[in-house]
């Protein structure tokens, strides 16, 4: 069947820097479905030629230069058309459909805007008659800054869309390694029987971001770390860690698995939120040999800065899944700008045996690690404990490492997050996208952490831009007789 992706916004910063490059790697890969036609709709006055010499422009911004081919060009421009036009108003989208869209084609609507018109996108999409049984709707992030305004944005989708027919897309979700949590979880015995609170004292889960605010300050001091990382992407990634094995591998079942882990998580409530939870602002500091400003210092050409602002640009959490398997294993959540390194791992601490044998005068016996790698280098570490090659006497131990790494295939990566999504969307397979009983069972456990700030008056720790966070960060897991893992060189 012949596919009409239409992208609402489609001249802007998301569509050019992202979906079009990602199109593009499903072209190169021939998993484009014949006779696909991609539309930009925007506003904006240009012509198609005009339209076009924007697109290559970011395309070859953000693709391998070696990935790009004039040849390859011509046949995916074929297939984009751009469409002039308000796509909140029905007649508007009437014209688009009359000139660009085939009846009988299968749609995808791609809505590359704010949320706060989707509704008004919808009603248009059902006044033109677009939005058939057959239609699905992307929606992107943020869906909401609370539940109940997810729950307000969700209604009006699904006035128009049932459940079935509606992909909100994460891109963290097509990351490789975050799919490959699936197959390391379900695909490989050994690990089975220790992913469990009997064998595992703790995990961590990072992302780390060297980047700071810049130009966004105004969007940025109204969401923070938390809405912006942790109810979606942080959670996203603890679901698929510790979920229970799905009946089959489908939507509805990875979909209800992760959602019994959402369901499990502990309240973290009133002053809990005190000895629980670490909020944090970057202040001015050194990144990459260069000195940044602080968070309240940054440049603003549209907004003024509040000084007086308690927007967390860091957020540490100690989570709990009250579950069979997990009940007293403690979940350490960490997200912050401006720090140390850019980094996104996984680390499953396993707990070590009461029975030591070595002696104590050699390196101290290290609790094994598991190492998922989310980037910058994608991969799997195990650390174990060897003998120390030599004649020395007893078995001297130190730490080492298996390592399997995916960036060391040598073939050029010809894909990203965006185009194995937008490749799913095209396949009608919703595994790797978010129901709506995952994201408002989110936001209320997060909800209910804003709430505990509230009441408490906590407010955010200062930390140097450059540093690995707030010594309240530290002291979190210090209480506990532990330490965050901070990213180890590859060996």
């Amino acid at each position: 069947m012949n596919t009409d992706m239409l992208i609402v916004g489609g001249d802007g910063d998301l569509a050019l820097r992202k979906l079009y490059p990602s199109l593009y790697y499903l072209e190169l890969n021939n998993c484009m479905p014949e006779n696909t036609r991609i539309i930009g709709m925007a506003r904006t006055g240009q012509t198609r030629e005009e339209f076009l010499v924007k697109v290559k422009e970011w395309l070859k911004a953000n693709v391998a230069a070696e990935l790009f081919s004039e040849e390859k060009w011509e046949s995916y421009s074929q297939k984009i058309f751009f469409a002039q036009g308000d796509a909140t108003n029905a007649e508007s989208l009437g014209k688009v459909r009359e000139e660009f869209l085939g009846e009988g084609n299968q749609l995808v609507v791609y809505l590359a805007i704010p949320p706060l018109i989707f509704g008004k996108v919808c009603n248009a999409l059902e006044g033109c008659g677009l939005a058939k049984e057959t239609t699905r709707l992307v929606v992107e992030k943020p869906l909401g800054d609370s539940r109940e305004s997810f729950i307000a944005i969700n209604n009006e989708l699904a006035r128009t869309f049932p459940e079935k027919q509606l992909f909100r897309i994460d891109h963290y979700l097509g990351k490789e390694t975050v799919q490959n949590l699936i197959a390391l979880r379900f695909a490989n015995d050994i690990f089975e029987p220790l992913w469990n609170s009997r064998y595992v004292d703790s995990i961590q889960i990072t992302v780390s971001e060297e980047v700071g605010v810049g130009n966004r300050w105004s969007f940025y001091d109204q969401t923070g770390a938390t809405r912006d990382m942790v109810q979606n992407h942080l959670l996203q990634v603890l679901c698929l860690t510790c979920m229970e094995p799905p009946a089959v591998l489908d939507a509805d079942s990875v979909r209800a698995e992760k959602l019994k882990v959402l369901n499990s998580l502990k309240m973290i409530e009133g002053e809990e939120v005190l000895k629980d939870t670490v909020r944090g602002q970057y202040e001015r500091g050194v990144v990459g040999g260069k000195e940044v400003p602080g968070y309240l210092e940054e440049e603003s050409d549209k907004y003024e800065i509040d000084p007086n602002s308690q927007t967390e640009t860091f957020v540490a959490i100690k989570a709990e899944i009250q579950n069979w398997r997990w009940s007293g294993v403690p979940i350490y959540l960490r997200t912050g700008k401006r720090l140390r390194g850019r980094h996104s791992e996984i680390v499953v601490h396993f707990k070590q045996s009461k029975h030591k044998i070595f002696q104590e005068n050699h390196e101290n016996h290290a609790s094994n690690r598991l190492i998922i790698r989310l980037q910058p280098d994608e991969g799997i570490r195990l650390r174990v404990m060897n003998k120390v090659a030599g004649l020395e006497p007893g078995i001297p131990l130190e730490s080492g490492c298996l390592n399997l790494w995916f960036s060391d295939k040598k073939e050029i990566k010809t894909h990203d997050a965006y185009s194995r999504l937008l490749f799913d969307v095209l396949r009608n397979d919703q595994t790797l996208f978010v129901s709506a009983a995952e994201v408002e069972a989110a936001w209320k456990w997060v909800d209910t952490i804003f709430a505990g700030w509230k009441s408490t008056g906590m407010k955010a720790q200062g930390y140097p831009a450059g540093s690995i966070g707030p010594v309240a960060a530290n002291e979190l897991l210090s209480r506990d007789g532990r330490e965050w893992h901070e990213i180890e060189p590859r060996d």
